[in-house]
């Protein structure tokens, strides 16, 4: 009985393994979360359909972006879309509610937008986790890139039910926050209301 004892111990070991020597164990990214048609990135957070399905005209968002003790306002709207893509306007919004300067209007596809979440593999992370954020407590996919080659960490939180931009970004520097962006509010106008 003794005997056996040391037996299994050792079986056990082999099974698992010894490590790798000197060296730490290298990070491995679970398939699941790589991009089928592209293992070289994470599996992004949406379709350019489901993008499409939610970027409707009349969709406006304000957002709170920039150095984190003097964000700026800014509100994107979906002014028109069609199969291939949409036209939104950019502006950025004063303390009183007010357009500063001129909005201007840009025209983006749906697969350009659904690629600005395209993190790549070799140094990104995707978590189910939960958070906090100007629009109410949501569940949902948090990406952590980290390129080795720089002190930069950058997060993105993407809900679900919310397609298209992260409702809220990090950007770290030497682990102290440099950049922030998060949704403040999102509706959807009437066509009416578009312009206003």
């Amino acid at each position: 009985m003794r005997r056996t004892i040391p037996m299994i111990a050792f079986l056990v070991v082999s099974l698992l393994g010894c490590g790798n020597g000197d060296r730490p164990a290298e990070p491995q990214q679970a398939a699941v979360d790589l991009d089928p048609e592209d293992p070289s990135i994470l599996v992004r957070p949406f379709t350019a359909e489901e993008i499409r399905d939610e970027w409707v005209p009349g969709l406006r968002l304000l957002i709170r972006r920039g150095a984190p003790e003097e964000p700026k306002i800014e509100r994107w709207t979906v002014v028109s879309a069609d199969d291939e893509g949409a036209e939104i306007e950019y502006a950025t919004i004063g303390e009183d509610g007010s357009v500063v300067g001129e909005a201007r209007v840009s025209r983006s596809g749906w697969t350009e937008l659904r690629d600005h979440a395209a993190f790549p593999a070799a140094y990104s992370s995707r978590e189910w986790v939960r958070r906090s954020t100007p629009l109410g407590d949501f569940e949902g996919w948090l990406y952590r890139v980290a390129d080795p080659s720089t002190t930069v960490v950058q997060e993105f939180f993407f809900v679900p039910s919310l397609p298209g931009a992260p409702v809220q970004m990090r950007i770290y520097e030497d682990r102290e926050l440099v950049f922030v962006l998060e949704q403040i509010e999102r509706l959807h106008l009437d066509s009416a209301s578009i312009g206003g």
